[in-house]
């Protein structure tokens, strides 16, 4: 007799939400509501204050981190420009999520539209 199996498995898709903001409560809070109600699972969550000099963006790194280790399918965002307001290290982060298979939620602003005022506009192609 044969086991019984289901053909459909559910599948969640995992999301991470990334803030960074002085105030991060609401930005927060108003993301994580936004990937839930999308039907996201909701593995982490990071912060980093907006500070010129702050060289340790730890909440940036857990995301990363995450990403890197397969942990995430989704990342939710304001805009790009909480990534890193860097040019070069944008892009970086952007083709790591494009090797790892991450999409990228912007919630602020139209993707395709700030990656055209960041110049990036063919990385994610």
């Amino acid at each position: 007799m044969k086991p019984i199996t289901s053909e459909k498995t559910l599948y969640h898709p995992r999301a991470w939400v990334y803030v960074r903001a002085a105030e991060y409560g609401p930005a927060l809070t108003e993301l994580c509501e936004s990937a839930q109600c999308a039907g996201y699972v909701l593995v982490g969550q990071s912060h980093d204050l907006p500070q010129r000099f702050y060289r340790r963006h730890s909440g940036r790194n857990a995301l990363l981190r995450a990403v890197r280790t397969g942990q995430v399918d989704d990342v939710f965002v304001t805009r790009l420009s909480q990534l890193s307001r860097k040019r070069s290290r944008l892009r970086r982060i952007l083709l790591l999520f494009q090797r790892k298979g991450v999409r990228i939620h912007t919630t602020e602003i139209d993707l395709r539209y700030d990656l055209y005022r960041h110049n990036l506009d063919n990385v994610l192609a």
